[in-house]
């Protein structure tokens, strides 16, 4: 089916308490991995290609990967873009056909990130594109090893992200709230306290970043506390890696790309499932479409509307 947008997606998943699987991909097995366990576990899907991904591929080759898997799956997939740090990097991924973005302004003053933040706002919603941004920061564990006095000092407060909604607009609001990004170990607890105060202050779904790194009873909670969108990166990027090195170090002489490639794959697919599962959107895939389209056949309507009066 065509690709769709996050907007209705995530708003069902808050609603209905379980939240939805944002899963990078970095190049077409990762790719292919992440759509088929969609399709097997019958679950709605965000594949993310990072800046860092576009720059190392291109946002038209990564987006037509997505949009080619996406036009023969049967289950809503979303291409979006993760971690788009400056404005040109969103445009063009805007202008590549993706389907829902995302602005990082979090290393910029509170005004500066308010001010391009907005402004995106309005250039992804004239073309009909919801836009994430993020507010607070989240830590990179790649940097150096987080002390809790470290990852405290990065935590968003319900009062500046309430206020950073009202004056953006934004679509979705990735919140700190104990996660890291690149941790290789699972090992974090969430402020589930915090984001239930976020989440009374705002209507908009919560989203959590660097979740590869958190125990899996702290991401349950953190769902039922209000967390609709949960990004998944380095676990994939380990699992791809994992099962290259095993086929090689079992059969040294192979050259075939294809064969450890491949390999690569069904290791990363095997880490999806299970992502999907503790994100209890397996199955949820119909009745997540049946209420994309009637949300739009809604908003078709008023628009007709408009033009009338």
């Amino acid at each position: 089916m065509p690709l769709v947008d996050s907007k209705a997606m995530l708003i069902y998943a808050q609603e209905h308490e379980f939240a939805v699987g944002a899963f990078n991909a970095n190049n077409m097995e990762i790719a292919q991995a992440i759509v088929e366990a969609a399709e097997e576990e019958k679950a709605p899907v965000i594949v993310q290609i990072s800046q860092g991904a576009i720059e190392y591929a291109g946002e038209n080759c990564l987006f037509a990967i997505v949009k080619s898997l996406a036009d023969k799956a049967n289950v809503p997939v979303v291409c979006h873009l993760d971690h788009g740090v400056d404005f040109h990097t969103v445009i063009r991924a805007l202008r590549a056909g993706f389907t829902s973005l995302m602005f990082d302004g979090s290393s910029l003053p509170f005004e500066e990130n308010v001010r391009v933040t907005k402004s995106l706002v309005e250039i992804a919603h004239a073309a009909a594109v919801p836009l994430e941004a993020e507010i607070g920061k989240v830590p990179d564990a790649a940097k150096g090893q987080l002390s809790p006095e470290e990852v405290q000092k990065y935590l968003t407060t319900p009062e500046e992200a309430m206020e950073f909604y009202e004056r953006t607009g934004v679509d979705s609001l990735a919140v700190s709230v104990g996660s890291a990004h690149r941790m290789k170990v699972q090992s974090a607890r969430l402020d589930i306290e915090r984001i239930t105060r976020i989440r009374e202050r705002i209507k908009v779904p919560l989203v959590l970043h660097g979740a590869s790194g958190v125990l899996d009873e702290s991401i349950s909670a953190a769902i039922r506390a209000g967390i609709a969108k949960i990004n998944f990166a380095t676990e994939l990027n380990k699992a791809f890696t994992a099962g290259i090195k095993q086929k090689l170090s079992d059969d040294p002489g192979l050259v075939d790309v294809r064969k450890y490639g491949s390999f690569g794959r069904e290791n990363v697919k095997k880490v999806v499932k299970e992502k999907i599962r503790l994100l209890d959107s397996a199955n949820k895939a119909e009745e997540v479409l049946k209420f994309i389209q009637n949300k739009k056949l809604i908003e078709d309507k008023n628009d007709k509307s408009k033009i009338v009066e």
